[in-house]
Parts: C-alpha cells; sequence; structure tokens
C-alpha cells in the first residue's frame, strides 16, 4: 500500500484514476498536473488537483447550463408577452390580419386602375380640341404604365 505522500508513476496513476495515460499526458500539458520528477507524480497532490479540477469543469458547466435555461426562459417569456401583445392589439382592432390588408390594398388598387383607364375620356371632355388619335395615344401611355406596374409585382 503507498503512503498518501508517495510518489506515483503514469500507470499507476492512470489506473487509480480510471483514465488513460494520454489523458494524464493532457493534464500535464493543461497545468493540471505536475510531476515531482521524470514520469512521477505526488500521489496525494495529482489526486487533489485532477478533483479541484472535475469539480471546476462540472461547476462551470452546471452554470452555463442554468444561464443557458435562464435565457431560454427569458426568450419564451418574451415571445409569451408578444402573441398576448398581438393578441390584444387585433381583439381592439388596432392589427389587422393579413387578408384583411391583402384585401384592402387590391380594393383600392382596382380604383386606382379604373381611374387611371377613365382618364382619356375624361380628358377628351375637358380638352375637346384634341383630336381621336391623342387621346388613342394617352390611353395607350396609361395602359403601358399599367402593363408595366402588373409585370413588376406593383
Amino acid at each position: 500500500m503507498m503512503s498518501s505522500d508517495s510518489e506515483i508513476g503514469v500507470i499507476e496513476l492512470a489506473d487509480l484514476l480510471a483514465v488513460s495515460e494520454r489523458t494524464i499526458g493532457s493534464y500535464v500539458q493543461k497545468g493540471i498536473l505536475s510531476r515531482s520528477r521524470r514520469g512521477k507524480f505526488m500521489l496525494r497532490e495529482s489526486v487533489r488537483a485532477v478533483a479541484t479540477h472535475l469539480r471546476e469543469t462540472a461547476s462551470a458547466r452546471g452554470a452555463s447550463s442554468a444561464e443557458g435555461l435562464t435565457a431560454q426562459r427569458e426568450r419564451i417569456a418574451r415571445e409569451q408577452a408578444d402573441k398576448l401583445e398581438m393578441q390584444n392589439a387585433a381583439a381592439r382592432r388596432e392589427m389587422l390580419s393579413r387578408q384583411e390588408v391583402v384585401d384592402e390594398w387590391a380594393s383600392i388598387l382596382r380604383l386606382v386602375r379604373s381611374r387611371m383607364l377613365a382618364a382619356p375620356s375624361r380628358i377628351q371632355q375637358t380638352l375637346g380640341h384634341l383630336s381621336a388619335h391623342d387621346l388613342d395615344i394617352i390611353d395607350r401611355e396609361l395602359r403601358d404604365a399599367l402593363e408595366e406596374l402588373a409585370d413588376n409585382g406593383l
């Protein structure tokens, strides 16, 4: 049996901690473990160092987990508040449904189109000196403009 202040080799330390020799090497590179001399470690100091490292790692994971959970809860609370705010605005008729907006704009655009198409006859009544050819040109320009707007998705 080894005393708690005795030296131990890499193989024995890895076996005692139930890790690979490579993990022991990694702990040395990270500064978690330090050798007492080539290939040897102080038993008590090494076990405490690894235990401390594992405790700190677990604590950090728990904290980030708790922070992540808190952030998720905050995000959900914000989303629920937004949803409730939208429902209340809709109930007060401060917000329209998508379909209501689409329908209203379609109605407005139909009115604009009919007014534009009626413009040549109104112009003829106001400006009686214009020829039929002049009115055809005005009519064609307005129709082309409407068609161009329709082709561009407006």
